[in-house]
Protein backbone atom coordinates (compact mmCIF):
# COMPACT_ATOMS: atom_id res chain seq x y z
CA UNK A 1 0.00 0.00 0.00
CA UNK A 2 1.21 3.47 -0.71
CA UNK A 3 1.82 6.07 1.94
CA UNK A 4 -0.67 8.32 0.15
CA UNK A 5 -3.51 5.83 0.42
CA UNK A 6 -2.70 5.16 4.08
CA UNK A 7 -3.02 8.86 4.93
CA UNK A 8 -6.71 9.70 5.61
CA UNK A 9 -6.51 13.09 3.93
CA UNK A 10 -5.37 11.65 0.60
CA UNK A 11 -8.81 10.31 -0.28
CA UNK A 12 -10.31 13.73 0.26
CA UNK A 13 -7.51 15.26 -1.85
CA UNK A 14 -8.46 13.11 -4.83
CA UNK A 15 -12.13 13.90 -4.22
CA UNK A 16 -11.27 17.59 -4.27
CA UNK A 17 -9.27 17.17 -7.44
CA UNK A 18 -12.15 15.30 -9.03
CA UNK A 19 -14.57 18.09 -8.15
CA UNK A 20 -12.21 20.80 -9.33
CA UNK A 21 -11.47 19.33 -12.74
CA UNK A 22 -14.81 17.71 -13.59
CA UNK A 23 -15.81 20.11 -16.35
CA UNK A 24 -18.50 17.88 -17.76
CA UNK A 25 -19.83 14.33 -17.47
CA UNK A 26 -18.68 11.58 -19.76
CA UNK A 27 -21.89 10.33 -21.38
CA UNK A 28 -20.60 8.68 -24.54
CA UNK A 29 -20.10 4.96 -24.98
CA UNK A 30 -16.79 3.37 -25.80
CA UNK A 31 -15.82 3.53 -29.47
CA UNK A 32 -13.58 0.48 -29.22
CA UNK A 33 -14.00 -3.11 -28.06
CA UNK A 34 -12.26 -4.76 -25.12
CA UNK A 35 -10.30 -6.87 -27.62
CA UNK A 36 -8.37 -3.78 -28.70
CA UNK A 37 -6.92 -3.43 -25.20
CA UNK A 38 -6.78 -0.36 -23.00
CA UNK A 39 -6.21 3.12 -24.29
CA UNK A 40 -2.56 4.00 -23.70
CA UNK A 41 -1.36 7.60 -23.77
CA UNK A 42 2.40 7.66 -24.38
CA UNK A 43 3.71 11.05 -23.27
CA UNK A 44 7.04 11.95 -24.85
CA UNK A 45 9.05 14.97 -25.86
CA UNK A 46 11.76 15.66 -28.38
CA UNK A 47 14.02 17.28 -25.81
CA UNK A 48 14.44 17.35 -22.06
CA UNK A 49 12.82 19.92 -19.82
CA UNK A 50 9.43 19.85 -21.54
CA UNK A 51 7.61 18.65 -18.44
CA UNK A 52 6.54 15.12 -19.38
CA UNK A 53 6.60 13.92 -15.76
CA UNK A 54 4.24 16.56 -14.42
CA UNK A 55 1.96 16.45 -17.46
CA UNK A 56 1.65 12.65 -17.49
CA UNK A 57 0.90 12.65 -13.74
CA UNK A 58 -1.79 15.30 -14.28
CA UNK A 59 -3.40 13.29 -17.09
CA UNK A 60 -3.47 10.15 -14.96
CA UNK A 61 -4.93 12.00 -11.97
CA UNK A 62 -7.59 13.58 -14.19
CA UNK A 63 -8.73 10.21 -15.55
CA UNK A 64 -8.66 8.65 -12.08
CA UNK A 65 -10.67 11.59 -10.77
CA UNK A 66 -13.38 10.68 -13.26
CA UNK A 67 -13.53 7.19 -11.77
CA UNK A 68 -11.60 5.37 -14.49
CA UNK A 69 -9.19 2.66 -13.39
CA UNK A 70 -5.90 4.29 -14.36
CA UNK A 71 -2.30 3.10 -14.45
CA UNK A 72 0.62 5.54 -14.61
CA UNK A 73 3.93 4.05 -15.80
CA UNK A 74 7.16 5.93 -15.18
CA UNK A 75 9.36 5.05 -18.17
CA UNK A 76 12.57 6.37 -16.59
CA UNK A 77 14.77 3.38 -15.73
CA UNK A 78 17.38 5.35 -13.75
CA UNK A 79 15.78 7.98 -11.48
CA UNK A 80 12.04 7.32 -11.54
CA UNK A 81 10.73 10.84 -10.79
CA UNK A 82 7.06 9.89 -10.35
CA UNK A 83 7.61 8.14 -7.02
CA UNK A 84 9.14 11.34 -5.69
CA UNK A 85 6.47 13.52 -7.32
CA UNK A 86 3.62 11.50 -5.80
CA UNK A 87 5.43 10.96 -2.50
CA UNK A 88 5.36 7.15 -2.46
CA UNK A 89 7.96 4.46 -1.79
CA UNK A 90 7.36 1.58 -4.22
CA UNK A 91 8.31 -1.91 -3.09
CA UNK A 92 9.35 -2.90 -6.62
CA UNK A 93 10.33 -0.87 -9.68
CA UNK A 94 9.85 -2.11 -13.24
CA UNK A 95 13.55 -2.52 -14.17
CA UNK A 96 13.53 -5.40 -11.64
CA UNK A 97 11.63 -7.37 -14.30
CA UNK A 98 15.00 -8.07 -15.92
CA UNK A 99 16.08 -10.36 -13.10
CA UNK A 100 13.24 -12.79 -13.77
CA UNK A 101 12.26 -12.99 -10.10
CA UNK A 102 9.60 -10.28 -10.27
CA UNK A 103 6.17 -10.61 -11.87
CA UNK A 104 4.53 -7.59 -13.44
CA UNK A 105 1.54 -7.88 -11.08
CA UNK A 106 3.89 -7.01 -8.19
CA UNK A 107 4.70 -3.60 -9.67
CA UNK A 108 1.63 -1.35 -9.16
CA UNK A 109 1.75 0.96 -6.13
CA UNK A 110 -1.70 2.20 -5.12
CA UNK A 111 -2.04 5.99 -5.22
CA UNK A 112 -5.84 6.15 -4.87
CA UNK A 113 -8.76 3.73 -5.31
CA UNK A 114 -8.78 4.32 -9.08
CA UNK A 115 -5.08 4.95 -9.70
CA UNK A 116 -1.83 3.00 -9.45
CA UNK A 117 1.78 3.77 -10.30
CA UNK A 118 4.39 1.51 -11.85
CA UNK A 119 7.58 3.18 -10.66
CA UNK A 120 10.77 3.53 -12.63
CA UNK A 121 14.30 3.99 -11.40
CA UNK A 122 16.76 1.68 -9.70
CA UNK A 123 18.34 1.58 -6.28
CA UNK A 124 21.85 1.08 -7.62
CA UNK A 125 23.63 4.43 -7.71
CA UNK A 126 25.99 3.23 -10.43
CA UNK A 127 23.32 1.67 -12.64
CA UNK A 128 23.71 2.26 -16.35
CA UNK A 129 20.80 2.89 -18.72
CA UNK A 130 19.04 -0.18 -20.06
CA UNK A 131 19.84 -1.32 -23.55
CA UNK A 132 17.19 -1.03 -26.24
CA UNK A 133 16.58 -4.79 -26.12
CA UNK A 134 16.27 -4.80 -22.32
CA UNK A 135 13.82 -1.93 -22.34
CA UNK A 136 11.68 -3.56 -25.03
CA UNK A 137 11.60 -6.81 -23.04
CA UNK A 138 10.42 -4.98 -19.94
CA UNK A 139 7.76 -3.00 -21.79
CA UNK A 140 6.41 -6.14 -23.42
CA UNK A 141 5.60 -7.39 -19.92
CA UNK A 142 4.24 -4.00 -18.85
CA UNK A 143 1.88 -4.02 -21.84
CA UNK A 144 0.42 -7.27 -20.55
CA UNK A 145 -0.12 -5.70 -17.12
CA UNK A 146 -1.81 -2.69 -18.72
CA UNK A 147 -4.66 -4.81 -20.04
CA UNK A 148 -6.37 -4.79 -16.63
CA UNK A 149 -6.84 -1.00 -16.71
CA UNK A 150 -9.21 1.32 -18.53
CA UNK A 151 -6.51 3.89 -19.24
CA UNK A 152 -2.72 3.75 -19.08
CA UNK A 153 -0.47 6.81 -19.14
CA UNK A 154 3.20 6.17 -19.90
CA UNK A 155 5.80 8.85 -19.27
CA UNK A 156 8.47 8.11 -21.89
CA UNK A 157 10.33 11.35 -21.21
CA UNK A 158 12.72 12.55 -23.90
CA UNK A 159 14.33 9.19 -24.65
CA UNK A 160 13.54 7.99 -28.16
CA UNK A 161 14.07 4.32 -27.29
CA UNK A 162 11.66 4.62 -24.36
CA UNK A 163 8.96 6.08 -26.61
CA UNK A 164 9.47 3.37 -29.24
CA UNK A 165 9.34 0.61 -26.62
CA UNK A 166 6.13 2.10 -25.21
CA UNK A 167 4.29 2.10 -28.54
CA UNK A 168 5.75 -1.15 -29.89
CA UNK A 169 2.86 -3.51 -29.27
CA UNK A 170 -0.21 -4.54 -31.23
CA UNK A 171 -1.90 -5.50 -27.96
CA UNK A 172 -2.55 -1.91 -26.94
CA UNK A 173 -4.42 1.03 -28.40
CA UNK A 174 -1.52 3.49 -28.17
CA UNK A 175 -1.79 7.22 -28.74
CA UNK A 176 1.29 9.41 -28.82
CA UNK A 177 1.14 12.67 -26.86
CA UNK A 178 3.99 14.91 -28.04
CA UNK A 179 4.73 17.38 -25.25
CA UNK A 180 6.50 20.58 -26.25
CA UNK A 181 7.30 23.59 -24.10
CA UNK A 182 8.73 25.89 -26.75
CA UNK A 183 8.03 27.56 -30.07
CA UNK A 184 11.66 27.98 -31.12
CA UNK A 185 13.06 26.14 -34.17
CA UNK A 186 14.85 23.51 -32.06
CA UNK A 187 11.68 22.68 -30.13
CA UNK A 188 9.68 22.43 -33.34
CA UNK A 189 12.29 20.28 -35.10
CA UNK A 190 12.67 17.92 -32.14
CA UNK A 191 8.89 17.47 -31.86
CA UNK A 192 8.62 16.72 -35.57
CA UNK A 193 11.53 14.25 -35.36
CA UNK A 194 9.76 12.44 -32.52
CA UNK A 195 6.57 12.17 -34.56
CA UNK A 196 8.51 10.94 -37.60
CA UNK A 197 10.19 8.20 -35.55
CA UNK A 198 6.84 7.04 -34.15
CA UNK A 199 5.24 7.20 -37.60
CA UNK A 200 8.03 5.11 -39.08
CA UNK A 201 7.54 2.42 -36.42
CA UNK A 202 3.72 2.56 -36.38
CA UNK A 203 2.34 4.53 -39.36
CA UNK A 204 -1.25 4.47 -38.12
CA UNK A 205 -0.66 5.53 -34.54
CA UNK A 206 -2.89 8.37 -33.37
CA UNK A 207 -0.89 11.39 -32.25
CA UNK A 208 -1.51 14.79 -30.75
CA UNK A 209 0.63 17.70 -29.64
CA UNK A 210 0.24 19.05 -26.11
CA UNK A 211 1.84 22.41 -25.42
CA UNK A 212 3.13 22.84 -21.88
CA UNK A 213 3.67 26.24 -20.24
CA UNK A 214 2.57 28.10 -23.38
CA UNK A 215 -0.25 30.67 -23.77
CA UNK A 216 -3.25 29.48 -25.75
CA UNK A 217 -2.51 31.60 -28.83
CA UNK A 218 1.11 30.48 -29.03
CA UNK A 219 0.13 26.86 -28.38
CA UNK A 220 -2.32 27.00 -31.29
CA UNK A 221 0.38 28.35 -33.61
CA UNK A 222 2.83 25.64 -32.56
CA UNK A 223 0.21 22.94 -33.08
CA UNK A 224 -0.77 24.33 -36.48
CA UNK A 225 2.84 24.45 -37.64
CA UNK A 226 3.53 20.87 -36.55
CA UNK A 227 0.27 19.65 -38.05
CA UNK A 228 1.14 21.31 -41.36
CA UNK A 229 4.52 19.58 -41.38
CA UNK A 230 2.96 16.23 -40.55
CA UNK A 231 0.46 16.61 -43.39
CA UNK A 232 2.99 17.83 -45.94
CA UNK A 233 5.88 15.46 -45.26
CA UNK A 234 4.27 12.42 -43.62
CA UNK A 235 0.78 12.61 -45.16
CA UNK A 236 -0.77 12.06 -41.76
CA UNK A 237 -2.86 14.09 -39.29
CA UNK A 238 -1.58 15.49 -36.00
CA UNK A 239 -4.25 16.54 -33.53
CA UNK A 240 -4.08 19.44 -31.10
CA UNK A 241 -4.39 17.83 -27.67
CA UNK A 242 -4.48 21.13 -25.81
CA UNK A 243 -2.35 23.49 -23.76
CA UNK A 244 -1.23 23.38 -20.13
CA UNK A 245 -0.78 26.95 -18.85
CA UNK A 246 2.23 28.25 -16.97
CA UNK A 247 0.94 28.37 -13.40
CA UNK A 248 3.20 30.56 -11.25
CA UNK A 249 1.15 29.84 -8.13
CA UNK A 250 1.69 26.10 -8.61
CA UNK A 251 5.41 26.61 -9.15
CA UNK A 252 5.64 28.63 -5.95
CA UNK A 253 3.70 26.04 -3.96
CA UNK A 254 5.94 23.21 -5.14
CA UNK A 255 9.09 25.21 -4.40
CA UNK A 256 7.75 25.84 -0.91
CA UNK A 257 7.50 22.08 -0.36
CA UNK A 258 3.75 21.59 -0.72
CA UNK A 259 2.90 18.00 -1.76
CA UNK A 260 2.09 17.67 -5.45
CA UNK A 261 -1.45 16.38 -4.92
CA UNK A 262 -2.23 19.31 -2.63
CA UNK A 263 -0.64 21.86 -4.94
CA UNK A 264 -2.48 20.83 -8.11
CA UNK A 265 -5.94 20.49 -6.58
CA UNK A 266 -8.19 23.11 -8.17
CA UNK A 267 -5.32 24.59 -10.17
CA UNK A 268 -5.57 25.80 -13.80
CA UNK A 269 -3.16 23.06 -14.87
CA UNK A 270 -5.50 20.39 -13.45
CA UNK A 271 -8.44 21.83 -15.38
CA UNK A 272 -6.39 21.94 -18.59
CA UNK A 273 -5.16 18.38 -18.11
CA UNK A 274 -8.71 17.16 -17.65
CA UNK A 275 -9.74 18.84 -20.88
CA UNK A 276 -6.85 17.08 -22.65
CA UNK A 277 -8.00 13.70 -21.36
CA UNK A 278 -11.49 14.39 -22.69
CA UNK A 279 -10.06 15.35 -26.09
CA UNK A 280 -7.76 12.37 -26.50
CA UNK A 281 -9.94 9.77 -24.78
CA UNK A 282 -13.58 10.78 -25.41
CA UNK A 283 -14.82 7.49 -23.98
CA UNK A 284 -13.03 4.92 -21.84
CA UNK A 285 -14.23 1.34 -21.62
CA UNK A 286 -16.53 1.18 -18.62
CA UNK A 287 -15.74 -2.52 -18.12
CA UNK A 288 -12.35 -1.49 -16.76
CA UNK A 289 -13.48 1.56 -14.82
CA UNK A 290 -13.22 1.67 -11.06
CA UNK A 291 -16.27 1.30 -8.86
Amino acid sequence: MSALLATPSRGSQLDSLRSAIALRDRTGTSHRSDASGPTVLVCASGRGGSGTSMVSALLALSAAGDGHNTLLIDGDDLIGPHAMLLDVTPAVRWPALLGGGVHSTQLPTVIAPTMALVAGGRAESDASPLSTAERRACFARLHSLAESYALVVIDAGSRLDAMLAAIDSDRINAQLVIITAGSDPIAMASSYALLKAAHTRRPHIEAGVLCNRLPDAMAARVADTLAHGAEQFLARPLAFAGAIPHDTALDAALRAGMPFLDAVTGSPVAVAAHDTVLRMVPAVSTSRSGD
